[in-house]
């Protein structure tokens, strides 16, 4: 028979942490009168608050179940370990199904899934929601692409219904990837000075967590400002990074020998804007490399909401 070592890896090997492992392992030892938490806390070098939460895990897993009370420890709920014979056919049943989709996955949607690794993906204007397409058309006119589309409901702290966009702009110079972003709220955030401050700033640390992650950056700046554009002042971000930082970014290479000589001299380089435009229960954020692309994104939107 292998050694008590030899069992709690085994354990391991089929799924298990290693605290979960040792705890499932006792109550094997335990049989069948089971085990309440402080015989567990005493048998193990776990701590008692730690094992509560490890045996939940594997209640949900299918290998431990509570019942019964120690009516000599003030009616400690007696937890015993699910049959072990029983708990394997339970996790080769479950792996069983979880091929079956695989394979699933496979026959329908692998060649989808490869066209989208060698190609990309693209969004038609009938996919997103028909409140966006006004906005869109007037770009997909002039060439733009729509390169992802997701939409989802926030409940914390403001109600709001969010459209996450990514845009192909394709005159851009360098960064044709645009962002625009439409928050939706339930009354007219504009007039709600505080809140519009209080999203603007969350809105910003949001964004350089973003940018940095998937530029890989590690000096991103966002420095407040105004952009007058339309005969509106606009609160913006200048998104500025470290000329030393894009040199060794393989998604900048394109940008070397850009800069200009005050840039170098500050070290910054400037990749573009983000504006906050509020409109009544709207909020649009809008990136994009200059402000010719941002003009061009907030063009239709001033046209359409002031209908």
């Amino acid at each position: 028979m292998l050694k008590e070592n030899e069992f709690i890896e085994l354990l391991e090997n089929i799924g298990l942490t290693r605290n979960q492992a040792l705890v499932y392992f006792a109550l094997i030892k335990a049989g069948l009168k089971g085990s309440i938490v402080r015989e567990l806390n005493h048998a193990l070098e776990i701590k008692r608050t730690n094992i509560y939460p490890i045996l939940s895990d594997l209640t949900e897993l299918g290998c431990v179940k509570g019942g019964g009370r120690a009516e000599k420890s003030k009616n400690a709920t007696i937890f015993t370990a699910v049959d072990p014979i029983e708990f394997l056919d339970h996790l080769i049943q479950k792996k069983h199904a979880e091929i079956d989709i695989l394979l699933d996955i496979k026959k329908l949607h692998s060649n989808s899934l490869q066209t989208i690794f060698k190609k990309g993906i693209e969004v038609n204007l009938n996919e997103v929601d028909s409140s966006l397409k006004l906005y869109f058309k007037p770009l997909i006119d002039n060439g733009w692409r729509i390169l992802s589309y997701i939409e989802r409901k926030e409940l914390a702290m403001f109600n709001y219904q969010v459209y996450d966009c990514l845009l192909h702009a394709p005159h851009a110079r360098f960064l044709k990837d645009c962002s625009f972003h439409l928050f939706v709220f339930d009354y007219d955030i504009e007039k709600d000075k505080n809140a519009l401050e209080f999203f603007a700033q969350g809105l910003k640390r949001k964004t350089k967590e973003m940018k940095s992650y998937f530029f890989d950056i590690k000096q991103f700046q966002l420095i407040d400002d105004k952009l007058l554009m339309f005969k509106k002042e606009l609160h913006c971000f200048k998104m500025r990074v470290k000329i030393k930082d894009l040199e060794n970014s393989e998604y900048f290479t394109q940008i070397l020998g850009e800069f200009e000589d005050d840039e170098r001299k500050n070290q910054y380089y400037e990749i573009g804007k983000a504006v906050i435009l509020p409109m009544k229960a709207k909020i649009f954020y809008l990136w994009a490399e200059s402000e010719e692309i941002l003009k061009e994104m907030i063009e239709p939107i001033l046209k359409i909401e002031a209908t």
